[in-house]
């Protein structure tokens, strides 16, 4: 696939904007990890990156990173990502959207993931498109929750008429 990629730093907002369509036949650059070092952030860039490129995948996307404090002190701050998709795939063709962020802890870094994706069908069709693995694991205030296959986090399935709106969470940490 052959990424094509815009990025633009806004002067004095401590913010990077990044936008990668995808197209033919080479691998995305590392848009997130780009963002992370522009803004001085390096301690949690990975996790940050690998975190953004789980919540992205399969979409065409833009994404608005910030970080906390100017740039000589950002790297003792959390980042975050807000990123706007669209996916275009057999199984899903629609428009969502993400929140990636990733902070120190101690001399580690844990991040989060969020991504809420509307489909245009009930929920009970929407079931079967999770992960292989995914059981259910009850409910909160009505709304179906489960654990995703492959320790991929947990999702939200929310109806909305005859349409459902699945909210997907996962938690990362550095290892090692």
């Amino acid at each position: 696939m052959i990424a094509v990629t815009l990025i633009a730093v806004l002067a004095g907002s401590g913010q990077v904007v990044a936008q990668s369509q995808q197209a033919a036949k080479a691998p995305a650059a590392n848009v997130f990890q780009e963002q992370a070092g522009k803004l001085g952030v390096r301690r949690c860039a990975n996790l940050f990156a690998a975190l953004g490129n789980t919540v992205s995948n399969g979409a065409a996307y833009t994404v608005v990173t910030q970080a906390g404090g100017a740039a000589a002190v950002a790297d003792g701050h959390g980042v975050q990502g807000v990123v706007g998709m669209a996916y275009n795939t057999p199984g899903y063709a629609a428009q969502a959207a993400g929140v990636v962020i990733a902070a120190p802890v101690g001399t580690k870094c844990e991040g989060q993931l969020v991504r809420v994706a509307p489909f245009q069908r009930a929920c009970k069709d929407v079931v079967g498109q999770l992960p292989a693995g995914s059981t259910a694991a009850g409910s909160l205030s009505g709304v179906p929750l489960y654990i995703l296959g492959g320790n991929q986090g947990q999702a939200m399935l929310i109806s909305s008429g005859n349409s459902c709106v699945v909210v997907t969470v996962a938690r990362g940490a550095d290892v090692g």
